[in-house]
């Protein structure tokens, strides 16, 4: 795993954690790693009013980070939002939230994936995380 992937998980994995506990969901958001080498958080700015779908945020995020990696601005970048997953067939899906990492270094990663559940007590309980190779 490179540094820019661990740096990008580290930060998606703590703010995921925070908007669970704080709200009981995860809005797509995002971090970049800048040429500088640090990582910067990077979030859709909506209207609260005229609040977008999560495809619509996850779609504006990704044309950003791809525009500002080819030219040159940006390292490496990932994106973090909630997903179900089905882990076997005809199983239940389980809440996860997937960070998804793009970087100049790594032809394809896999998707990282965070699996949670909250309580009837609004505790967030994480489980262990686990990557899928994409397909």
């Amino acid at each position: 795993m490179s540094n820019f992937t661990e740096k990008i998980i580290e930060h998606a994995y703590e703010y995921a954690k925070d908007l669970l506990r704080d709200t009981g969901a995860i809005y797509p958001f995002g971090a970049f790693i800048g040429r500088e080498g640090n990582v910067h958080p990077l979030e859709f700015d909506y209207d609260k009013k005229n609040m977008p779908t999560n495809e619509k945020v996850i779609e504006a995020l990704t044309k950003y980070c791809r525009e500002e990696m080819e030219k040159g601005n940006i390292l490496a970048y990932g994106l973090t939002y909630e997903a179900a997953v089905q882990l076997k067939k005809d199983g239940d899906f389980i809440d996860t939230f997937a960070i998804d990492i793009v970087t100049g270094e790594d032809e394809e990663l896999p998707v990282y994936y965070y699996p949670y559940s909250i309580n009837e007590n609004k505790e967030v309980e994480f489980k262990e995380p686990f990557a899928v190779k994409r397909s």
